[in-house]
């Protein structure tokens, strides 16, 4: 009997940084309305459609059939920034079996543990690659009442929030990954087929070998193109990305631990420390902390925003959503509010000073211009003194939950301590401190060779940083809109003057300053961006990318960073100029706000790309028609005159 290969993973779809729309279209291949940013979600078609389904309990709404429906009643029912919106289970589906029999497989191990239970199953099968066929699961995370209606996550019992479901216990993952593994079991011995998965780790089976990390499907395929890449040439195959090194290395680790096992040779805690002694002295380590009556406050305040135990990882979200989340832009957006109301009042008291009729433009009466002039600054104050104790407020909590981290930091540097007295002071703080969670978890302590390796691997599962393009392209999206805004508003300003509906018009023009301050910002820090594209596609295609076109210079390194770029230059414009004029043209006719302001954008990057095909050819016409100082002069006579040439 062989063990055959099993994979059960889950992740939590968070508010804070996905949408749970976008995710069920790139799974589904649908397109799907997002009504949270008002885009649709589409991407592009597979060479195999996926097969999707949704599975639902007996009290469900009829809407949650409705795919782009489901989704969207999600990200309105949880309200919290950083809500958990969906579990994802992906899966992988044994080849052994028929693709109907893998899909009856799936669709009876859904319904009895997700839709029995209360969740929405939505259901994609993936068969791109023969020999990978998987399924991805996305599970609501909020149960149904008895009438069809959302109910809660939650309830209060003894002054403390419990869940009302055991959908999040560990417990019960583990109940889930067995059914499953036990379900192809059943049907391997149904069929005769002389196989079997287990659901349990290499550990619990008694495999002394360590776990490789999944790469992610462009990972993937870039190895795989860099190895065939190494074949036609004749070298041996090395991986290229951080995770395809990583597990280069754990190859490497295992075939040691395989060597050590044929010689006998057990390596064990044991050997150096007992461990009841070490859980002992890492527990000691918290309880008799000296803290002072600053950091127990702090401590304090984390606790009571994070409603959770407080550890580093706590300490270190709840900062970083203090320093960058909600309440921040928040703060930014009063700045702004504050700058732009500042400097309509002193344009409109400038102008006055020397053409009074055209303070009409900034929303003041000419007749009452003094009137209204105090009447705003007045507002102003009232907002400044509000601003002030807001940001004082906020300045003051930020503070301690920076002096918080600090000292979870300097507990877990004595844990790490305990564990490994004799490291080196090369591991950053994370690593320590998912070394350290390691031996709380499971009472082993991981080598040190494989901190690095697994610290990696939890932080991805911990948050993931949108990349340099992404960054780019949100950058390039947003100041689409404002432009759009500032359109719209200088239009309802326009209608508001023709009505002398001042009140009206003064705040138009507020509104446009305010977008107005937004762009310039966002233009430097988008153009600074740009010159690094502009570098290396400069490197990759060997000469000057000069183009300032945002879109083009974005989906040029699309095709460098996916490997499909012909390393011609213009050749590339063209193919992806014709690519975008393609998708206009496929998409529906736009009807709502949304579909309108989708369109447009899709039509101003297609613009765009055409603009860049046509700099970049003015830019070959010059290069073309340039002297070169390197040829000697020609000289043509023509009747008994001599000219150059």
């Amino acid at each position: 009997m062989t063990m055959a290969y099993f994979l059960f993973r889950t992740q939590i779809i968070s508010k804070s940084n996905r949408s749970a729309v976008a995710c069920a279209a790139y799974r589904s291949g649908e397109a799907l309305y997002s009504e949270r940013d008002g885009l649709t979600k589409k991407y592009g078609r597979r060479d195999v459609p996926p097969e999707t389904y949704i599975l639902a309990p007996k009290h469900a709404p009829d809407w949650v059939y409705n795919r782009e429906r489901l989704w969207n009643e999600v990200e309105k029912v949880e309200k919290q920034h950083n809500a958990q919106l969906a579990r994802e289970i992906i899966v992988a589906l044994p080849t052994q079996l028929t693709n109907e029999e893998q899909t009856q497989l799936l669709l009876d191990f859904c319904k009895e543990n997700f839709a029995d239970e209360g969740m929405v199953a939505d259901i994609a099968i993936h068969r791109d690659k023969k020999h990978n066929p998987h399924a991805h699961i996305m599970l609501t995370m909020r149960p149904f009442n008895e009438d069809g209606t959302w109910g809660k996550k939650r309830k209060k019992v003894n002054g403390k929030s419990v869940h009302l479901t055991n959908w999040n216990d560990k417990e019960t993952l583990l109940k889930w990954r067995k059914n499953f593994a036990d379900r192809i079991n059943e049907k391997f011995k149904e069929k005769g087929i002389n196989d079997r998965v287990s659901h349990e780790s290499y550990e619990k089976q008694g495999i002394d070998k360590v776990p490789q990390i999944r790469l992610s499907r462009e990972a993937y395929q870039y190895e795989q193109r860099m190895k065939r890449e190494a074949e036609k040439q004749g070298k041996p195959y090395e991986p290229v990305t951080y995770y395809g090194k990583l597990n280069q290395e754990i190859q490497r680790i295992n075939q040691e631990l395989k060597a050590l096992k044929q010689q006998e040779k057990v390596v064990s805690i044991s050997e150096y420390q007992e461990e009841k002694s070490l859980n002992e002295t890492i527990e000691s380590i918290r309880k008799n902390a000296s803290l002072n009556d600053v950091e127990k406050a702090s401590l304090l305040l984390v606790a009571k925003r994070a409603k959770s135990y407080v550890d580093f990882a706590v300490a270190r979200r709840v900062y970083h959503d203090l320093a960058e989340g909600n309440w921040k832009k928040k703060i930014e957006s009063q700045q702004l509010k504050l700058r732009a109301l500042k400097n309509v009042i002193n344009k409109a008291y400038h102008v006055y000073q020397q053409e009074p009729k055209q303070v009409i433009q900034y929303g003041f009466h000419p007749g009452k211009f003094n009137e209204q002039l105090r009447e705003k600054i007045a507002q102003l104050k009232e907002m400044e003194k509000s601003f002030e104790n807001e940001l004082t407020k906020y300045e003051a909590v930020l503070k301690k939950a920076e002096l918080a981290l600090e000292v979870q930091k300097r507990l877990t540097e004595e844990e790490f301590r305990v564990l490994y007295p004799h490291a080196g002071a090369d591991f950053r703080i994370e690593e320590k401190y998912h070394a350290v969670q390691y031996f709380k978890d499971t009472g082993g302590v991981l080598p040190e060779s494989e901190i690095p390796a697994y610290a990696a691997k939890k932080e991805q599962e911990i948050h993931r940083m949108p990349t340099f393009a992404e960054q780019t392209r949100n950058m390039y999206q947003s100041l689409f809109v404002l432009n759009r805004t500032i359109q719209k508003q200088s239009k309802e300003r326009m209608e508001a003057l023709k009505v002398r509906d001042f009140e009206q018009a003064f705040e138009a023009s507020r509104k446009i300053e305010q977008c107005m301050l937004r762009k310039e910002k966002m233009s430097k820090e988008l153009e600074e961006n740009k010159a690094v594209l502009q570098a290396i596609l400069s490197e990759h295609y060997g000469r000057d990318v000069s183009i300032t076109n945002t879109a083009a210079l974005l989906r040029l390194h699309e095709l460098v960073e996916r490997g499909e770029s012909s390393k011609d230059f213009e050749a590339d414009l063209r193919r992806i100029h014709v690519s975008e004029q393609q998708k206009l043209e496929r998409m529906p006719k736009p009807e709502t706000e949304a579909q309108i302001m989708e369109y447009q954008y899709r039509q101003h990057v297609a613009d765009g790309l055409l603009e860049a095909i046509e700099e970049a050819q003015r830019a070959n016409d010059r290069k073309k028609y340039e002297k070169d100082p390197t040829k000697k002069r020609q000289r043509r006579r023509y009747r008994g005159q001599e000219f150059e040439r």
